[in-house]
């Protein structure tokens, strides 16, 4: 088994004998002063390496093959993964505890205080989206706002869009911004193939309108899979994001 951080979980999968540990995973990162979420490949803490070792042995004898010298998991690693909220945006965070009726967010008892920095982006961003007054406190916006399970940018242009007559078309750019996954594959035998089909999506006014169009072509064709396929376009990310509109 080719151990990944879905593998520290507690499952106990049988005839699990050998793991072999890259020592690296994809962890979410929030740059505060760009205000940009990326996917970064980082090295594992010494907690997730031995969660990953845990895998092997639990049915019978295993062993543990690690990509990486003794000297790395002593020197090298964190003790411990740094954890989610201090490494993502906040917007959504500081949105909920304010519909719920906490106003000193700066003062509240996180198990893991995030940094001030990542705070302070969070109330500028909801105070330039109009969630926020003046004074800090949540407006009629915010509470609205804070009854959708998206980010508040999400949330605001899908309020936004009753008054621009444009429900249908929000909604699905921002369920096929939420799917989690990439929405295009490229497999390397058929890169060529794959970068055309790609280009033939493409629209005046950036990625929204390029995703728009890939959703609203799959549905002319009454949501086929084989046109996905045909199209390289991940299915299983495009019937989430049915579901999700739905």
């Amino acid at each position: 088994m080719l151990a990944t951080n879905i593998a520290e979980t507690s499952l106990t999968i049988d005839g699990i004998i050998y793991v072999i540990d890259c020592g690296f995973a994809k962890q979410t990162s929030y740059n505060p002063r760009t205000g940009m979420e990326s996917l970064i490949v980082t090295p594992v803490s010494k907690a997730s390496a031995n969660q990953r070792a845990g895998r092997a042995g639990r049915v019978a004898p295993g062993k543990c093959f690690r990509l990486y010298t003794a000297w790395s998991f002593q020197n090298e690693l964190d003790e411990n993964t740094i954890p989610e909220i201090q490494r993502t945006n906040l917007g959504n965070v500081v949105l909920m505890l304010k519909s719920l009726g906490i106003d000193d967010i700066i003062h509240f008892d996180f198990m893991d205080p995030p940094p001030p920095e990542t705070l302070i982006r969070a109330f500028e961003l909801l105070y330039a989206l109009g969630a926020l007054n003046d004074d800090g406190d949540l407006t009629k916006l915010g509470r609205r706002m804070a009854e959708f399970p998206v980010d508040p940018m999400l949330s605001k242009s899908i309020i936004q869009s009753e008054t621009f007559k444009c429900v249908d078309q929000v909604i699905t750019v921002c369920a096929m911004l939420s799917t989690g996954n990439a929405i295009f594959f490229r497999p390397k035998e058929k890169a060529m193939h794959a970068d055309n089909a790609r280009k033939n999506f493409f629209r005046p006014g950036g990625d929204h309108i390029t995703l728009l169009n890939v959703f609203q072509q799959w549905k002319e064709t009454e949501f086929s899979s084989s046109w996905c396929m045909e199209n390289f376009i991940q299915v299983r990310s495009m019937k989430r994001a049915r579901d999700i509109k739905d």
